[in-house]
């Protein structure tokens, strides 16, 4: 549940309390001294719950005007990557994503990563392109993808995907980087892949492929520990 939510819960509450008036339409004084502090307690307590809620940035590396962030989560155990701001100019490099997250895992002063995490959630796939451009490939060369449907012959596409990224050349470029914090990608889960043509792959050094391929989807990567 966000803090969001949580307000708006409390707001409700205080709402329904005020909507109980007697039978004669006029709230007690005791009834509206109760709601007052209500109120007020909720107000006071915002930023308490907000603060509860917010990811934390462990750190930040900055290429020319783009960020790249790692952050966490210790109420869903998730880490993310984040590329700030959010355009086409913006993308990572391998060496850059390796370098941040080699540094992260191996951190030992504050702020660095605290309990166990479950989940690296790198955003769009799009966001690095040497692996939107490898999927595309990949997938362009594969008898199991139609690339005149821009499909699957099978599969769904994100179960399609989801097999592509799975693949021990994507994961072991994540896995090297986590040094000796024992953690491992476990599996990979995708959602809302994007399929296009060669002109449509982003940032590509000269990619060659007919028809159409996949090369974006939203990408989270399973952690464990071994």
């Amino acid at each position: 549940m966000t803090a969001r939510s949580i307000r708006s819960i409390g707001m409700m509450s205080v709402s329904r309390k005020i909507r109980r008036t007697k039978p004669g339409g006029v709230l007690s004084a005791g009834s509206r001294l109760g709601s007052f502090f209500c109120t007020w307690a909720l107000v006071l307590l915002w930023p308490a719950f907000a603060q509860a809620y917010q990811e934390r940035l462990i750190l930040t590396v900055t290429e020319g005007d783009c960020s790249l962030r790692v952050e966490a989560d210790e109420q869903s155990q998730t880490l993310r990557l984040r590329l700030l701001p959010e355009s086409p100019r913006c993308h990572f490099t391998k060496t850059t994503m390796q370098r941040i997250l080699k540094e992260v895992f191996s951190k030992t002063d504050p702020p660095k990563l605290e309990g166990v995490y479950v989940s690296l959630f790198l955003g769009r796939l799009v966001e690095y392109p040497w692996l939107s451009e490898q999927l595309a490939l990949s997938a362009s060369r594969d008898p199991h993808w139609d690339k005149e449907k821009g499909r699957p012959r099978s599969l769904n596409p994100n179960a399609y995907v989801k097999e592509r990224l799975s693949k021990k050349e994507v994961t072991d470029q994540f896995d090297e980087t986590f040094g000796e914090s024992g953690y491992r990608v476990v599996a990979v889960a995708v959602e809302k892949v994007l399929v296009g043509r060669r002109g449509d792959v982003p940032v590509h050094a000269g990619t060659k492929f007919s028809g159409k391929a996949p090369y974006d989807a939203m990408v989270w990567l399973v952690l464990g520990r071994m």
